[in-house]
């Protein structure tokens, strides 16, 4: 009964994956026929880096986002290790339950499993504390940050 429950919860987020991914490659591709950079819809910079001068876990997450739209994966990692790290994930999750869906179960579908979400958080404050230890010892901020 498990693994029927696993199926059917991992099917249910299959389902929300592939509507995420259609609203923001979407919403990419209308940004890009405009030429609209994200930086125009939301020219504010982060709370925490404007107050303190100290990165928050998720500075760099757009950039990040921008350059993996654009296929530059080095400086997507650079700008925030999460971001490509979801991409992937999601990009095979998707794929292995398409294939399940087409091949009738023949090839067996990713699960959705608790230790990516942990691996992902692991993810973001690992690369939180690394920037900020930088900028506390060296006084060095990222460039583009």
């Amino acid at each position: 009964m498990g693994n029927t429950y696993d199926l059917r919860f991992s099917r249910k987020c299959y389902y929300v994956c592939l509507g995420i991914c259609a609203v923001l490659g979407s919403a990419y591709l209308v940004l890009s026929v405009l030429d609209i950079s994200l930086k125009e819809l939301y020219p504010y910079p982060c709370f925490l880096y404007a107050l303190y001068g100290l990165y928050c876990p998720g500075c760099g997450g757009t950039r990040s986002v921008i350059y993996l739209f654009q296929g530059d994966f080095i400086k997507s990692f650079m700008f925030h290790p999460a971001v490509p790290y979801t991409a992937v994930l999601v990009a095979c999750y998707i794929i292995s339950h398409t294939l399940n869906i087409i091949t009738r179960g023949k090839i067996k579908a990713m699960l959705f499993r608790p230790i990516y979400f942990y691996v992902m958080i692991a993810v973001i404050l690992l690369q939180w504390i690394v920037k900020n230890i930088i900028i506390l010892t060296t006084g060095t901020y990222l460039p583009g940050q």
